[in-house]
């Protein structure tokens, strides 16, 4: 087991504890391609592949600040989930029918042994695919995510009558302070916007039943957890932080800390998030 702790930006801190908490309750080298119902685009060369899963009311432009620092060592491909970005809208929305989708984009790509790195989630999903297909992935990287959500039934009354009745204002809710940066929040809600009201609800209503702590029981692919402070406070040990996010059950992992980011690191800390992604896929291919 490993923890790590990066050193503090000069950014100052907003009051991110509150949006943070309800994300987690509610946890140009490529060309765009369909396969089934999730497009990819590749970028870059070199090994292992990294595979970029983005989160709910997202797409692959959530990556943009750190995939060209990671494409100059490695082949990317980033996927949209199904209903995002160009994907077609999905059947079903389940962590497993996405996890299915993304195996068969890998599938067609010739992808096997991949660093399988997902956002929120996608970290969901991109550990489905790897217990599902242990040879696609030799390591998955999961960024601010826990394996299953705490909540009691009343809290979950509460948000899906939000989500029902007020859908606007659900939306801003969960993303306005998803970055240190306003203007980057307000981008995050335009995004989530694009995304139809039926299919975000479905992602969100999935995310809020989902517990994956059975699923990664027999896992043996290495686990590596990249968690915000507000998801991994500073003063737990990452034995404890590890049991309570459900990470303790799966095979080998390991927790990073970043520091003074809000849920998106991609867009708060990228220099960060590829320093420790460069080191894991270093780990992984030795």
């Amino acid at each position: 087991m490993e923890r790590m702790t990066y050193p503090r930006s000069i950014l100052a801190r907003p009051a991110v504890r509150g949006a943070l908490a309800a994300a987690a309750f509610l946890t140009l080298a490529g060309i765009a391609i369909a396969a089934d119902r999730m497009a990819s685009e590749s970028r870059g060369s070199g090994s292992p592949t990294i595979v970029l899963i983005h989160s709910i009311g997202g797409d692959r432009s959530d990556w943009d600040s750190v995939a060209p620092a990671l494409a100059k060592r490695h082949r990317l491909l980033l996927v949209d989930l199904p209903g995002h970005g160009r994907s077609g809208p999905p059947d079903k929305v389940t962590v497993a029918a996405a996890a299915r989708s993304l195996e068969q984009v890998l599938a067609r790509n010739k992808v096997t042994g991949a660093v399988l790195v997902g956002h929120s989630y996608g970290a969901l999903v991109a550990l489905e695919a790897a217990v599902d297909q242990p040879k696609c992935a030799a390591a998955v990287v999961a960024i601010d995510a826990a394996t299953f959500t705490q909540a009691d039934s009343a809290q979950v009354a509460e948000v899906e009558r939000i989500l029902r009745e007020r859908y606007p204002v659900f939306v801003r809710a969960i993303y306005e302070r998803m970055s240190t940066d306003q203007v980057q929040c307000d981008s995050l809600i335009a995004h989530a916007i694009r995304v139809k009201p039926e299919v975000l609800g479905a992602y969100f209503r999935d995310a809020w039943r989902v517990d994956l702590r059975p699923r990664i029981k027999s896992m043996t692919t290495p686990v590596h957890l990249i968690a915000t402070s507000m998801l991994w406070p500073s003063a737990e040990s990452w034995t404890s932080a590890r049991a309570r996010l459900g990470y303790a059950t799966a095979g080998p992992a390991m927790g990073y800390r970043i520091l003074d980011s809000a849920h998106y690191i991609t867009i708060d800390q990228p220099d960060s998030l590829v320093q420790v992604i460069e080191r894991i896929s270093e780990q992984t291919s030795r």
